[in-house]
């Protein structure tokens, strides 16, 4: 499967971004597909992280354990899993308007399997690819409403979409 990427400007401080998105025990509050997260590690957000995840992606409940494998903070970071195949996330924060917003961009990839979890993903793929777009695209709307309200609380300007 080709890496599919999604992105959305915020207006938020790539600072305010990162602090939402390692902040994985809030991940049920902040994410509206995410029902349960339970850290593994238990060190400072970084390469090595891990965390069990329960999402509802087809509107049933499935468990994944996560990893982060690479890590340059409030700049990047890669988490990888087993799910079905090799499932790898790219989340790129690119500063914008001097610093005050901040463009997410999250890249996902999935390569590998057994046999019959390839021949699965081809014969449902269009299905597959609405997921994986709706995941995303409701994760960066989340990360959104979240710095959002953040940023209006304390003062800040109000949001600034560009696709």
């Amino acid at each position: 499967m080709q890496p599919m990427s999604f992105s959305r400007t915020v207006s938020a401080p790539p600072e305010q971004v990162w602090q939402l998105l390692t902040d994985i025990s809030g991940y049920p509050a902040l994410f509206t597909k995410v029902e349960a997260t339970e850290l593994l590690t238990h060190h400072p957000f970084g390469q090595g992280t891990g965390w069990r995840e329960t999402r509802s992606p087809y509107g049933e409940p499935i468990t994944l354990d996560l990893c982060v494998t690479d890590c340059q903070p409030q700049v990047r970071y890669l988490v990888e899993c087993h799910a079905g195949g090799h499932s790898v996330t790219e989340y790129r924060l690119v500063p914008r308007d001097g610093g005050r917003a901040t463009t997410l961009q999250i890249t996902y990839s999935l390569t590998g399997g057994p046999l019959s979890y390839r021949l699965g993903r081809i014969l449902a793929r269009q299905r597959i690819l609405a997921c994986i777009r709706e995941n995303n695209t409701q994760d960066l709307l989340d990360i959104d409403r979240a710095s959002t309200t953040s940023t209006s609380a304390s003062g800040g300007k109000e949001l600034r979409d560009v696709v």
